[in-house]
């Protein structure tokens, strides 16, 4: 019995090793951008695309779909909404000040069915502190669709929004 709970906090142990931020990390704050985005897990933990959940939450805040962007790169108030004419660009923004530069960021852009209608990767800019990503609707048909955020190999916002009658469209 003794050697089985020294196995299990031993267990424990490297458990705990291995999820702990790298010493640099730890020390200095620096941490290795994600420079690529796939949309399926990674195994291990060596590779800088892969993040766990939380941190890739840490880095992608207020993910915000409206109308227009301001010129801060935040969806000014009053021009959030979810309802947009056939034709009229689709706009999410979000906070990026605690993600590390050069991070890949990507959005997918889904219709009706499930289709992917499109999809755009930008890296993070040193400094910034919002991002932005526009999707024109031209040729999409009335319907749900969806956007989805992706940093490293972590979905971390998803946004719906319909394409509808024109009269309908801007709230």
């Amino acid at each position: 019995m003794k050697a089985f709970k020294s196995l299990a906090i031993a267990a424990v142990l490297v458990s705990s090793l291995v999820s702990c931020k790298k010493t640099e990390e730890a020390t200095t704050g620096a941490v290795d951008a994600p420079g690529e985005v796939t949309t399926t897990e990674i195994a291990g933990t060596s590779n800088p695309n892969d993040l766990n959940p939380i941190q890739a939450q840490s880095y992608i805040d207020s993910v915000t779909i409206g109308h227009e962007v301001g010129a801060d790169g935040a969806i000014p108030t009053g021009r959030t909404g979810d309802d947009f004419a056939p034709g009229e660009a689709v706009h999410i923004a979000m906070q990026v000040k605690d993600a590390p530069a050069n991070s890949a960021v990507k959005v997918l852009w889904f219709g009706p069915g499930e289709t992917k209608v499109g999809e755009e990767t930008k890296n993070v800019p040193s400094g910034a502190k919002f991002m932005t990503f526009n999707s024109p609707t031209k040729g999409w048909g009335k319907g749900d669709y969806r956007a989805e955020v992706w940093i490293g190999d972590e979905k971390v916002n998803t946004q719906q929004f319909q394409i509808v009658d024109a009269a309908a469209a801007g709230k």
